[in-house]
């Protein structure tokens, strides 16, 4: 059985650009993300508490490793990370993890 592979990415903005962010974010990441990286899902959360500085956090949800290692090595990620860079590279600051599903 294939285990699921969680690309969590959190993230940081100063509060003057939190209204942008979350809209570029949620009209236009997150659809494309879906469109272009073969995640199966995407959820996005706000910290109510924390035990670092990021205020967001996205999961992306992936149905197996090599889905995600496909997304890792694709066009698709550097199209997907360089528009990220070019519109809040100087404004955000970001943290990533990727997790493989070991339970049930």
């Amino acid at each position: 059985m294939s285990k699921k592979i969680l690309y969590i990415v959190k993230s940081t903005v100063s509060t003057e650009n939190v209204k942008e962010f979350n809209e570029w974010y949620h009209g236009k990441h997150i659809p494309e993300m879906m469109k272009l990286s073969g995640c199966s899902t995407a959820t996005r959360y706000e910290a109510l508490r924390a035990e670092d500085e990021f205020t967001f956090m996205a999961i992306y949800e992936f149905v197996d490793e090599s889905t995600f290692c496909n997304y890792e090595a694709s066009d698709a990620k550097r199209y997907l990370v360089n528009d990220f860079n070019q519109k809040f590279g100087d404004k955000a600051r970001l943290k990533t993890s990727v997790w493989k599903q070991i339970y049930p």
